[in-house]
C-alpha cells in the first residue's frame, strides 16, 4: 500500500487545523436530558421522550433552525446592539444612563447598510441631578454572542426645556454644533469592528459596527474632551436614523417536549452575518414512534386475545349447557325408562290377568249373551296390552337407535297385516352402523306409519300391502303401498287421518307424499331428516 496519500492527507488536515478551518454545522440530540447524546442523520427515540434537546455547533457565525412537522417557519436566535446616552457629574463619572436595543432587524433591512432604508427614531429623556455633561455610545456589546451589523446616522440631541427662547442643540448629525472636529472615537474589546461611511447623497455621516466576532464586542463613543455640558432636571430630545441586523453566534440548544408521534426533521441553515441564507447546513430526521397502546398490532392482539378468551369462555358456557341438557335428558330418559317398567310390570299384568279372567269366564259360562260378552272384553284386554307394549316401546329411552325403529315398524306392520288376513311384504334396509334418533323422531315416525298402515287396512279393501324403508344420507323414507281403491273422498278428510300425519312430520322437519296408482292403490311415503 502507498504511504504517499495517507501523509498527504493528514498533512492537509493538519494544516488546515492549524489555520483554525471550522469544522461543519454538527447537530446532536439528548433525549430526556439524558448524559448520552445521539448522532446520525436518522435517530429514533421512545414513544414516552418528554424533552428533546438539540445541541447544534454551526460552522457560519449565525444559523436559522425549524423542526419540519411541528415549525411553520424558520427560528432565529437574536441578540441586542445599543445605542446609549451617559450622564457624568463633574467629575466624569457615570451618575446614570439609557440605553435604547436594537434586536433583530430593523423594517428597513435589506441585506446591506447601503441596500437598507434607514428608519428614524425619536426619545426623550430627562437629565438627572449631579449631570453636567452627557456622553454617547452605539455599542455591541449585548450578551457575548452577540453579532451583526448596526448603523447609526444624524444622531442629534437638542433641549426641549419650557419656556426656553431658544432649543439648546448638543449635537447635530453626530458633531458638536460650531464645530469640525470629529468627536467619536473607537473603544471595546474589538475596536477595528468599527467604522464609518457615507450615504449616498452625502449629507449624514454613518457609524457602523459590524460584529463578526462571538467572544468580543465594539463601541462607538463621544471622546470625553467634547463631551457637551447638559442641566440638570432638563428633557433631551434624542434623534437619530437606523438599520440594524443582530443574532447570536456559536454553539446553542434547541429544546422541544412532548412531540406528537410522527416523523420530524430538524434543519439547521447556515447564514451570513447580514442574515442571509448560505445554502448550507445540516440536517437531522427524528422518528417519534406511536405509543403501543395505539399500534394496530397491539390492538390486533388484544382482538386475538379477547376473541380467544370469548370462545373458550363461550364453549364453557356451551359444554356448561350441554352438561346440563344432557343430565337433564338422562333424567328424562330415567323417568322414561321408570315409567315404562312400572306400566309393563303393574298394568301390562294386571291387563293380562283381566283377559285370563274373561278366557275362563267365557269358556265356563252357559250363557250365550255371556260368553260373548266375556269374549269382548277378553279381546279388548289383548289389544289393550298390544298397545300397552307399543307404548312401553315408545317410553323406554333405549329404543332411541334407528335399527330398533326399523325391527319395530316391521314387527308393528306385520302384525297389523297377520292380524286383518291381509299379505304383506316389506323391504327393509339393513342397518349396519349404531345410528342414534330422537325420541320425537321415533314416537312420531311410528305413529305415522300405524295411522298409514290402519288407514290402508280399514278404507282401501287391499289385498296386499308393501312396506319399503331406505336411508339417503341423513334422510329416512318409508312408502306404504296398498293395492286398494285409493282415495275415495277428499284427501282432508279427518277419517283417513291425512291432517294427522303431515303435522307429525312437519314437528319432525319431514313431509308427507301421496301417489296415486294409474291403475289403483295408493302410494304415501314419509321422509325426515334422522338428525
Amino acid at each position: 500500500m502507498n504511504p504517499l496519500p495517507l501523509a498527504l492527507a493528514f498533512f492537509m488536515g493538519s494544516l488546515l487545523f492549524a489555520h483554525g478551518i471550522p469544522e461543519p454545522t454538527s447537530i446532536e440530540l439528548l433525549v430526556d436530558h439524558s448524559p448520552k447524546p445521539l448522532y446520525g442523520p436518522h435517530v429514533a427515540v421512545p414513544y414516552d421522550t418528554s424533552t428533546l434537546q438539540f445541541l447544534v455547533k454551526p460552522e457560519s457565525l449565525r444559523v436559522r433552525y425549524k423542526l419540519e412537522g411541528l415549525d411553520s417557519d424558520w427560528q432565529q436566535r437574536t441578540e441586542e446592539m445599543f445605542f446609549i446616552v451617559r450622564f457624568l457629574n463633574k467629575n466624569g463619572d457615570q451618575v446614570s444612563q439609557e440605553a435604547f436595543s436594537a434586536k433583530g432587524a430593523s423594517r428597513g433591512w435589506k441585506g446591506s447598510v447601503e441596500r437598507s432604508e434607514f428608519t428614524s427614531r425619536r426619545e426623550i429623556v430627562k437629565v438627572p441631578e449631579d449631570a453636567e455633561s452627557i456622553s454617547v455610545v452605539m455599542s455591541s456589546a449585548g450578551p457575548a454572542t452577540t453579532v451583526g451589523i448596526i448603523a447609526i446616522s444624524g444622531i442629534t440631541i437638542s433641549s426641549v426645556a419650557k419656556g426656553a427662547e431658544m432649543p439648546v442643540t448638543y449635537l447635530k448629525n453626530g458633531r458638536v454644533p460650531g464645530s469640525d472636529s470629529f468627536i467619536w472615537s473607537k473603544s471595546g474589546t474589538h475596536p477595528s469592528m468599527a467604522s464609518t461611511s457615507q450615504l449616498d447623497n452625502g449629507s449624514a455621516e454613518v457609524f457602523v459596527i459590524k460584529d463578526d466576532d462571538i467572544k468580543a464586542h465594539a463601541d462607538w463613543v463621544t471622546t470625553l474632551r467634547d463631551q457637551p455640558k447638559v442641566v440638570p432636571g432638563e428633557s433631551l430630545e434624542l434623534l437619530w436614523s437606523e438599520v440594524y441586523c443582530s443574532g447570536a453566534g456559536g454553539p446553542f440548544s434547541a429544546t422541544y417536549e412532548r412531540l406528537p408521534s410522527g416523523s420530524y426533521r430538524f434543519v439547521v441553515e447556515d447564514l451570513a452575518i447580514t442574515g442571509e441564507p448560505l445554502n448550507s447546513g445540516t440536517a437531522m430526521a427524528v422518528k417519534v414512534p406511536l405509543p403501543y397502546w395505539k399500534n394496530f398490532w397491539f390492538w390486533a392482539v388484544c382482538a386475538a386475545v379477547i376473541a380467544v378468551l370469548s370462545t373458550l369462555y363461550g364453549r364453557h358456557l356451551i359444554r356448561k349447557r350441554i352438561n346440563l341438557h344432557l343430565r337433564h335428558a338422562q333424567l328424562i330418559a330415567d323417568e322414561r325408562l321408570r315409567i315404562a317398567r312400572d306400566l309393563h310390570d303393574d298394568l301390562g299384568t294386571r291387563l293380562s290377568h283381566i283377559a285370563l279372567l274373561g278366557a275362563y269366564a267365557e269358556s265356563n259360562n252357559p250363557d250365550g249373551d255371556a260368553r260373548a260378552a266375556f269374549g269382548q272384553i277378553t279381546t279388548m284386554s289383548r289389544e289393550l296390552i298390544s298397545a300397552l307394549s307399543e307404548t312401553v316401546w315408545m317410553l323406554n329411552p333405549k329404543n332411541n337407535q334407528l335399527e330398533a325403529l326399523v325391527d319395530f315398524l316391521c314387527r308393528l306392520v306385520s302384525e297389523l297385516c297377520r292380524l286383518s288376513e291381509i299379505r304383506c311384504r316389506i323391504d327393509a334396509m339393513s342397518v349396519t352402523s349404531n345410528v342414534t334418533i330422537s325420541h320425537e323422531f321415533r314416537h312420531n315416525m311410528s305413529l305415522a306409519v300405524k295411522e298409514i298402515v290402519n288407514n290402508a287396512l280399514r278404507h282401501s279393501f287391499a289385498t296386499e300391502i308393501k312396506m319399503s324403508i331406505q336411508l339417503e344420507n341423513t334422510q329416512l323414507k318409508i312408502a306404504v303401498t296398498d293395492n286398494g281403491v285409493g282415495i275415495t273422498r277428499e284427501p282432508n278428510k279427518t277419517s283417513l287421518g291425512l291432517e294427522n300425519i303431515n303435522q307429525r312430520m312437519s314437528s319432525i322437519r319431514g313431509k308427507c307424499t301421496i301417489d296415486k296408482h294409474e291403475k289403483e292403490g295408493l302410494k304415501i311415503t314419509l321422509e325426515a331428516p334422522i338428525v
